[in-house]
């Protein structure tokens, strides 16, 4: 039911760096897939309603040297609502807010009373309750950052904090795994009840060499100036080993290529790699298929 993507680097990154490894999950998510990136301060996105494999554009993007940015969010469609797949329905969604596009993709499924929440100036294109979400979400950052001086709506971690209270009052509707972003930061959250999956690596790769998991000289640690650093997010790992999980409920911050908060330690800056093993180097090959069944 849904795969999730998200990148954050310290610099630009091409998108083949992930875009071979994901392809392979869209078997069991047939119904769309979605590209969004942030060239500049400006949102980018390609998506269709059609299985990643089936379509025309995504082959592509796979060797589109133009298609490199500091942040991405993938999406892959099992679609739970909704009619038949239409790219108004296909994941990420963006909206405008103070001056920023907004990107925002969901894996689950929420319902009931849900529907009744207030969306306030954002309205859904598609029938979705992901895109519902979104809309409501943003109604709510939309309201506060109203009471705040003029300015980035996201910027602190008090904003952090309050966006963890509300994703996980929202998450007693249904099953919320989700990736948004403002164009600077990479908000990652996990269902609180720990459906389905959310997990981090942390990855840094030497400016000359391919963008692969396989290759031998992506490195765990910082070595070097000349090496781009950054975080890799998905519902299940695209490789072996490095791959840590969210805790259930937890809302983790990215920006720059760096971890600047996490829900389970909002005091202050955290590491992903809090209960990694030392991993110097990555010779593990990357599987073929998934090997893990969708519930």
């Amino acid at each position: 039911m849904c795969e999730l993507l998200g990148l954050s680097f310290a610099r630009p990154i091409s998108a083949d760096f992930f875009l071979r490894e994901f392809e392979h999950r869209d078997e069991e998510n047939p119904d769309g897939w979605g590209l969004a990136w942030y060239p500049d301060r400006s949102l980018a996105i390609v998506k269709e309603p059609v299985e990643w494999g089936k379509s025309k554009h995504s082959g592509f993007l796979e060797t589109y040297l133009g298609l490199c940015a500091r942040l991405y969010i993938g999406h892959l469609r099992h679609k739970t609502t909704g009619g038949p797949p239409s790219r108004a329905d296909t994941h990420p969604f963006s909206r405008e807010l103070a001056g920023r596009e907004y990107c925002f993709a969901h894996n689950g499924t929420l319902a009931g009373p849900y529907w009744e929440l207030p969306l306030g100036r954002f309205k859904p294109i598609g029938s979705t309750d992901s895109e519902h979400l979104f809309c409501h979400l943003l109604e709510e950052i939309a309201v506060r950052a109203g009471r705040q001086p003029p300015g980035d709506p996201l910027a602190s971690k008090d904003n952090w904090i309050w966006l963890y209270g509300k994703l996980t009052a929202l998450n007693r509707w249904g099953r919320i795994n989700c990736l948004f972003s403002d164009g600077q930061r990479l908000f990652c959250y996990h269902d609180a009840a720990g459906w389905k999956g959310l997990t981090i690596r942390e990855v840094f790769i030497p400016d000359w060499n391919k963008r692969s998991f396989a290759d031998p000289d992506v490195q765990v640690h910082l070595e070097s100036d000349s090496v781009n650093h950054g975080y890799v997010v998905a519902t299940r790992p695209l490789s072996q080993k490095g791959w840590i999980s969210f805790q259930p409920g937890e809302l983790m911050v990215l920006e720059n290529g760096r971890v600047v908060f996490s829900s389970q330690n909002p005091q202050g800056m955290v590491s992903a790699a809090r209960s990694a093993p030392h991993v110097p180097t990555l010779p593990d090959q990357l599987p073929k298929t998934s090997g893990v069944s969708s519930p």
